[in-house]
């Protein structure tokens, strides 16, 4: 019997990235904290985006390997309806939970503190969509490759996402506040 079995490397690996890229994500959310400050609300809006984009990757790849398990889902990319849904549902809930984010954020930000500034509704849907884009497509590739390589996306899967959700996330953020 092994010292270390094959399940803990897995795992111990993955929250070991998770931990490095927490780190970075952090690092580069510090370095950009001015730019942050323009958009008052936003730092009440940010725990609550970086959390749901990791929730809701690590649900899409969690389902993707289920079905992969189980047979339904081909570990590729294909015409498959359980894919294509489950890949339009992560991303429409994700931009229905930014607008969400944004607008509590704003009124938040209006009855709290009172400060009016309805553009963090807009960059909240921009820093979504963005980070959709990019964060689906590495989820449901990184899923795929890890099962066609003999892993257990689900040991996985989870920390990576949420490295992955919080590094795109803060540079989607940064983004949509350029762009507004």
């Amino acid at each position: 019997m092994h010292l270390l079995s094959h399940d803990f490397r897995e795992i111990l690996g993955a929250e070991l990235v998770s931990v490095t890229g927490g780190l970075f994500a952090g690092l580069l959310l510090a370095s950009y904290i001015d730019k942050l400050a323009l958009i008052p609300g936003l730092l009440i809006f940010l725990p609550g985006f970086l959390e749901m984009k990791g929730s809701i990757s690590g649900s899409l790849s969690s389902r993707l390997s289920s079905g992969m398990f189980l047979g339904i889902v081909k570990p590729k990319f294909h015409r498959s309806r359980v894919l294509r849904g489950n890949v339009i549902a992560s991303f429409f809930l994700v931009v229905i939970l930014s607008l969400i984010l944004g607008s509590i954020a704003y009124l938040v930000s209006s009855f709290v503190l009172g400060i009016n500034a309805p553009q963090i509704i807009l960059v909240a849907l921009i820093a979504g969509v963005i980070s959709n884009l990019i964060e689906i497509p590495l989820t449901v590739a990184t899923t795929f490759w890890l099962f066609r390589k003999g892993h257990d996306p689900n040991n996985i899967m989870g920390p990576y996402v949420t490295t992955l959700g919080d590094i795109v996330s803060i540079v989607a953020l940064l983004i949509g506040i350029l762009v507004v």
